[in-house]
C-alpha cells in the first residue's frame, strides 16, 4: 500500500484529497492541529471505509519543533507522496500586515513545507511525489492590494517547487503544484463568480483532489516542476485585482 502525508487533512480540501487517495487504496497519514482530534478521527474513518488506510498525526507545523515532532510520529518505512495543503489565507493591504501575522503566514505557508521536504525526502523512493497547494495566477506575478502577504508566500512556494524539481529530478522524485481558483467553499467567494470565470462557476474541492491524485499517479510520471491551475480559466487574462 502506498503511503501519503497530507498536511491539514482533517477538513475541507485536505480531507477531500485524503479521501480521493484512500479510494485508490493509499494509506493516508492525516495531519492537523492538536485541537482537531474529532475531525481527524472522522477523516480516518472515512478513509478506511473508502478502502484505504489511515493514521492520525496532530502537530503544529508552524514551527520547526512541530515539524520535527510530526516526522518522528510517522511510523512508516517510506513515503510515496507528500502534500503541502496547510496554509494561512489572509486578506488585507501588505503594509497593514502586522509583524506577527507576517511571521505566521511565512512560517506556515513557506517554512513548514521546506522543513518537511528536507526531513522526509530521504524516505521517498524513486517515483514518489511532492505536491504543494498554491493559488491561481502565481506564475504571472500579478500584484494585489487584497492578499499581499499570502500571495508572496505562495509565489515563493512556487519557486521552491521548481527549484526542488531540478534538485530532486535525478533522484526520481517529482515536485509539482496544484493551484485552485475560487472554490465553492472559499471564504471570499464573489457574488459575480459566474461572470469572472470562463467556465461559469466556482470550483469544487473534489476537483482539486482529483488533480492532486492525478499528479501523484503513474499517469503523470513525466510531469515535474509544473503549476497545474484548476480554476475554470480564472485569470487567463490579467485584470485588476
Amino acid at each position: 500500500m502506498k503511503r501519503a502525508l497530507v498536511t491539514g487533512s482533517c477538513v475541507r480540501t485536505g480531507r477531500a484529497i485524503a479521501l480521493r487517495l484512500a479510494r485508490e487504496r493509499w494509506h493516508v497519514c492525516i495531519h492537523g492541529k492538536t485541537s482537531s482530534l474529532e475531525d481527524a478521527e472522522e477523516t480516518a474513518r472515512m478513509c478506511r471505509e473508502a478502502g484505504g488506510g489511515a493514521s492520525i498525526h496532530l502537530h503544529d507545523i508552524s514551527c520547526l519543533e512541530g515539524c520535527e515532532e510530526l516526522v518522528r510520529s510517522l511510523d512508516i518505512p517510506s513515503l510515496d507522496l507528500l502534500v503541502h495543503n496547510v496554509g494561512i489565507y489572509a486578506t488585507g493591504a501588505l503594509l497593514e500586515t502586522t509583524p506577527a501575522s507576517w511571521d505566521a503566514i511565512l512560517r506556515t505557508n513557506l517554512d513548514a513545507p521546506l522543513h518537511l521536504n528536507r526531513m522526509l525526502v530521504d524516505r521517498m523512493p524513486v517515483g514518489s511525489s511532492i505536491i504543494s497547494l498554491g493559488y491561481v495566477g502565481l506564475g504571472k506575478l500579478a500584484a494585489t492590494t487584497r492578499t499581499g502577504a499570502y500571495s508572496i508566500s505562495k509565489t515563493a512556494l512556487l519557486l521552491m517547487t521548481r527549484c526542488l524539481a531540478l534538485e530532486l529530478g535525478p533522484r526520481g522524485i517529482r515536485v509539482n503544484m496544484v493551484s485552485p481558483g475560487q472554490l465553492e467553499n472559499s471564504v471570499d467567494l464573489p457574488e459575480d463568480i459566474a461572470v469572472r470565470v470562463p467556465l461559469g462557476r466556482a470550483g469544487r474541492i473534489d476537483e482539486i483532489a482529483e488533480a492532486v491524485c492525478w499528479l501523484a499517479s503513474e499517469k503523470a510520471s513525466y510531469v515535474t516542476g509544473q503549476d497545474l491551475e484548476v480554476a475554470g480559466g480564472l485569470m487567463m487574462a490579467l485584470r485588476g485585482q
